[in-house]
C-alpha cells in the first residue's frame, strides 16, 4: 500500500513519499502458522444467493504459479530500493511465497522485490486473501487494487500496506484524482489519498490472517478476519475504474514512513495461502 507502479511515478514518490507505498508509486479466516499451508482457513465458495452483494467470480490457491492468472513485473520506481523480478515469485505447498532478498548487482536498488498483477480487473467487488506479511525495518508488503494503465491519465487505488516496522498495523488507503482526467496523457496525474494506520489487534507478520476488501459504489470496507477496519466513503463516486489486483512486496526509501532498512531487513517475504475475487451483485452488503 500506500507504491506499486511503473517508472512514471518517481517524480510522485518523491512528493508523496510520507504519504505511503501506493501513492508513492505513482485486502473471518483462521491464524495459523507461516507453513500451515495447504489452504487451511479457506472460506466456501459460496456467494451469488438473493440479496447477496457478493459472487465468487475466479480464484487461486497457489497448488502452481499460474503466469496465465499473474503477471510477474521486472521493473522499478521512484522511492523504492528494489527491482521486481519473476524470480522471488515461488509456489511450493499450496503456499505463494514473494521475497525481499539482497541484490549485489546495484547500488540503486540494492533489493530484489515482487509486484504480481492479475490478468483480470475489478470492477466493484470483493477481493478474499489469506496472508502473512513481511517482517522488517523498511520492507512494504501489500495487497492491492490499482488502476494500472501507463501514463495513468486517471487514478483509483485501493490499499492494505503493511510495514515491516511494525508487526501489529497496516495503513489502509483510498486513492483517487480529483481533477479532470485527459485522454492521451503523456504524463501520469497525481491523485488524492486518504491514507490510515489502524491497529490490526493481531500479529500480521508471524500467523496467517484474512484480509478482505470490499468494494462497491457506496465506497471501500476493509475486514481482518471479519472485523471491520475501516469504512471509506470520501470520494466514492471517483472510484470507479477497472482495477488489477496486486500482491507486493518491496524496500521502501522513506524511513519515516516504513522505517528505515537496515541490515537484517533482508532476506524476508511474504505468503498468501489462497485468494478469492469477488464480482458485485448490485446489493447492498450487510450494513452498508
Amino acid at each position: 500500500m500506500v507504491f506499486k507502479c511503473d517508472l512514471f511515478l518517481a517524480a510522485l514518490l518523491v512528493s508523496l513519499a510520507g504519504c505511503g507505498s501506493s501513492a508513492s508509486r505513482q485486502a473471518a479466516g483462521t491464524g495459523g502458522s507461516p507453513g500451515a499451508g495447504g489452504n487451511s482457513g479457506s472460506p466456501d465458495a459460496g456467494g451469488g444467493g438473493a440479496g447477496d452483494p457478493f459472487v465468487l467470480a475466479w480464484q487461486d490457491d497457489f497448488d502452481t504459479l499460474d503466469t496465465s492468472a499473474w503477471q510477474l513485473q521486472s521493473f522499478t520506481f521512484g522511492g523504492n530500493e528494489a527491482q521486481f523480478t519473476p524470480q522471488n515469485a515461488s509456489v511450493a505447498n499450496g503456499v505463494l511465497t514473494i521475497s525481499l532478498t539482497a541484490n549485489p548487482n546495484s547500488t540503486a536498488e540494492p533489493y530484489w522485490g515482487v509486484e504480481m498483477r492479475s490478468a483480470k480487473t475489478l470492477t466493484y467487488g470483493k477481493v478474499s486473501a489469506r496472508m502473512r506479511f513481511a517482517t522488517g525495518s523498511g520492507v512494504v508488503s501489500g495487497l492491492v487494487l490499482f488502476y494500472t494503465p501507463y501514463p495513468n491519465c486517471n487514478w483509483n487505488e485501493i490499499d492494505i500496506e503493511h510495514l515491516g516496522g511494525s508487526s501489529d498495523t497496516s495503513q489502509l488507503n483510498c486513492q483517487v484524482y480529483l481533477g479532470t482526467p485527459t485522454p492521451n496523457c503523456t504524463t501520469s496525474v497525481s491523485p488524492t489519498q486518504d491514507p490510515k494506520v489502524v491497529d490490526l489487534g493481531v500479529n500480521a507478520e508471524t500467523d496467517f490472517h484474512q484480509y478482505d476488501i470490499e468494494w462497491t459504489p457506496a465506497g471501500v470496507s476493509t475486514f481482518i478476519d471479519g472485523k471491520l477496519l475501516r469504512t471509506w466513503s470520501a470520494h466514492a463516486d471517483l472510484l470507479n475504474l477497472p482495477e488489477t489486483i496486486l500482491l507486493t512486496i518491496w524496500a521502501s526509501s522513506a524511513a519515516s514512513w516504513a522505517g528505515p532498512l537496515t541490515a537484517t531487513s533482508a532476506p524476508t517475504s511474504a505468503d498468501v495461502d489462497w485468494i478469492k475475487v469477488y464480482d458485485w451483485t448490485g446489493h447492498t452488503p450487510a450494513g452498508g
